[in-house]
Order: C-alpha cells, then sequence, then structure tokens
C-alpha cells in the first residue's frame, strides 16, 4: 500500500473473542465505530493465505477488485479473480454488530470458538486463539530483528 492508496477505515488492535453457538462473530465496537456516517450492513469474508479469515469492508474489496482488473492477462490473473470470487462470500452484519461466518469458511479456523480479531490495517482478520498466538510473536521477532523502525 502506498500514501496514495491510503484507507478510508484503519484497522489495528487486537481482540479477543468467543463464536457463539450459531456460529455468529461479534464485530469489536472499536471496528464498529469506524463506520460512523453509515450502519454497516456487510463485510466480505475471504480465506487467506494464512490459517485465518480476513474481513473486508465493501470499499475495501471494491479496491481489490480494482487492482486484479489492472494485473497483466494471463493465467495468474485469471487464477487470482477466480480466488476472490470463489472464496470470498459477503455476509450480513445484524443490528447487534454480530456475522454468521457461513460453515465452509470455518474450516479455515479449525471451527475454533476461541478466535482473536486482529486489525490489518486495511481489514480485519479474525484466527483460531493457539494459531494466531504463533504468528504474533513471529510479527515481533520479525520487528525486532528489522532494519526498519518506521
Amino acid at each position: 500500500m502506498n500514501a496514495q492508496e491510503k484507507p478510508a477505515r484503519i484497522f489495528i488492535g487486537t481482540f479477543y473473542c468467543t463464536l457463539d453457538e450459531k456460529g455468529r462473530l461479534m464485530i469489536p465496537a472499536k471496528f464498529r465505530r469506524l463506520f460512523p456516517d453509515e450502519q454497516i450492513n456487510s463485510l466480505i469474508v475471504s480465506k487467506a493465505k494464512e490459517k485465518c479469515l480476513r474481513l473486508f469492508d465493501p470499499e475495501q474489496f471494491d479496491r481489490i477488485i480494482d487492482k486484479l482488473g489492472t494485473l497483466e492477462d494471463g493465467p495468474e490473473k485469471r487464477n487470482l479473480i477466480r480466488f476472490y470470487s470463489t472464496e470470498s462470500e459477503q455476509i450480513k452484519v445484524d443490528n447487534a454488530g454480530r456475522i454468521a461466518i457461513p460453515g465452509e469458511y470455518l474450516g479455515t479456523i479449525d471451527s475454533a470458538k476461541n478466535l482473536v480479531v486482529v486489525g490489518a490495517l486495511t481489514h480485519m482478520e479474525v484466527w483460531k486463539q493457539d494459531d494466531y498466538e504463533k504468528v504474533r510473536q513471529e510479527a515481533i521477532d520479525t520487528y525486532r530483528k528489522s532494519r526498519w523502525e518506521l
């Protein structure tokens, strides 16, 4: 992401939560407050390379679609379009701020009940707690070893 592509909303923070018996997840209030002028009606859930789910607001997902359109025609572009169109789904956010994660996406996080919702600047990530602790530690180690201090 470069300076020209600053997202409309910046998602930061870590929130531990539990998936309810109906497979619903409460979007953290801090993230819901990023939508002050409008009711947050839906999010896009997408599988990720890692064992987590990514949650995008529709505006940010539109940016992904725009980027896909700029890729050079060929197999990589076609496959990325297929991935984002078949491994993503628009889901409704209810009046209480919950989303029902579709069953086929729950397998990505091992159908865990104890979850972590983390901000990833342009989107949210949903992790099984045990898996998140590992990647969190990797991120801390990378930061400590990095020559970059932004």
